[in-house]
């Protein structure tokens, strides 16, 4: 429970500074997917996808939204004004000088 209270909180401000935007990603999106196992193991299906919950919503719906979330971050990779892409932009323009 401890790694992922730390994936949680470094890994959240990393991926909202987008400082290492695809390993945040990658490393919440892979606390996510345990999250919906973790519900979907103890509660079912619920009777997806036409069930009718109490809450009007399913126990591994916002976890599993989250993860796709973080899945199209971990392709995509970070803005244009993230961290990520001001380092990056640095980078490329020290490489075009040394030509």
């Amino acid at each position: 429970a401890a790694v992922h209270d730390y994936i949680e909180f470094f890994g959240g401000i990393c991926f909202a500074l987008g400082f290492l935007t695809r390993p945040a990603a990658l490393s919440l999106l892979l606390t996510m997917m345990g999250a919906v196992y973790f519900h979907v193991a103890s509660t079912g299906l619920q009777g997806f996808p036409l069930g009718h919950v109490s809450n009007y919503s399913y126990d591994f719906e916002e976890p599993l939204l989250y993860a796709l979330i973080f899945l199209m971050f971990w392709f995509n990779g970070a803005g244009p004004l993230s961290i990520d892409s001001i380092i990056y932009s640095n980078i490329s323009q020290e490489g075009e000088e040394e030509k």
